[in-house]
């Protein structure tokens, strides 16, 4: 009776061992997946002196970057890197994965200015935003995006980087801040997210033009879907834009005066038909798969 009680506990044990390697296998794989793909909005993360890797993971988890916390600290275990994890704060996403997590917990340095690019904003915009948080001098981003060598991003218009500026929250370090590093994150950042936009037959200077008018003048995605049509049926039929925004963009106001529709600019979308020579602003992803689609 007893070596038949024996047999039947062998099988038992197997099976929990096969559940555990299992669920080990699930776990330590989960770091090579993200949290949620379709999720790719923005957490700021902060990271305290003194954080153990299995507190760190256990906080990723909570609010959704990581699928397992153990997953997490297998890994840094495996590869040597929990000594390597940074203290400071950190913008991540749920459609990052485990590793890119990693990535950027293990190498990113972290600034102390939290700088945040808001969707509409222009060149202009963000010139003004840098020289207010002392970064630069007035002018300097500016002039930047016109004379720095942006050559090697081949998705650019000859026009300008107008549009092409992903709005998006960054932590800058005062101390090591540079111009040209700035703006090339901003570009890597743009390619990065528009990596799954189709333009179909229309070309990405087109859409991204549209995409700017868009988000200067609405808000809501049932809006965007209709101006987008709007445009489009418009310039199809090679007619007036009409769009306030175009001349706004050339006055620097917010509202529009008789005497503005009278001025003699390819911007003035009033009196030119077709679209402006540039984007106006620098959209965000809403407007540009509204444009796109």
């Amino acid at each position: 009776m007893k070596r038949r009680h024996k047999f039947k506990i062998f099988p038992a044990i197997m099976l929990s061992g096969l559940i555990l390697l299992g669920l080990y296998l699930n776990a330590t794989g989960s770091v090579n997946k993200a949290a949620d793909i379709d999720d790719t909005s923005n957490i700021i993360f902060e990271i305290e002196s003194g954080q153990s890797a299995s507190e760190i993971g256990s906080a990723l988890k909570e609010v959704g970057l990581i699928r397992s916390s153990y997953g997490f600290v297998h890994y840094l275990s495996q590869n040597d890197l929990a000594g390597d994890l940074k203290a400071g704060r950190f913008s991540l996403s749920p459609s990052m994965t485990g590793t890119e997590i990693i990535e950027l917990l293990t190498n990113q340095a972290t600034g102390d200015i939290v700088f945040t690019i808001i969707e509409g904003w222009t060149i202009s915009d963000i010139d003004a935003a840098l020289t207010n948080e002392g970064l630069i001098t007035a002018g300097a981003f500016i002039t930047c995006t016109e004379t720095c060598d942006f050559s090697m991003y081949t998705f650019l218009p000859e026009t300008s980087l107008e549009g092409y500026l992903f709005p998006d929250t960054f932590f800058l370090d005062a101390d090591t801040f540079e111009t040209y590093d700035f703006t090339t994150r901003l570009l890597d950042n743009f390619e990065a997210k528009t990596a799954d936009i189709d333009t179909g037959d229309r070309t990405l200077e087109d859409v991204m033009i549209v995409a700017s008018i868009i988000e200067k003048e609405v808000r809501t995605a049932e809006d965007r879907a209709l101006v987008s049509d709007i445009i489009w049926r418009r310039l199809d039929a090679d007619w007036t834009l009409g769009m306030c925004s175009t001349i706004n963009y050339i006055t620097g106001e917010t509202e529009i005066t008789y005497e503005d529709i009278q001025i003699d600019s390819p911007y003035n979308t009033r009196i030119y038909s077709g679209l402006p020579p540039t984007a106006i602003a620098n959209p965000g992803l809403a407007s540009i798969e509204a444009a796109a689609n």
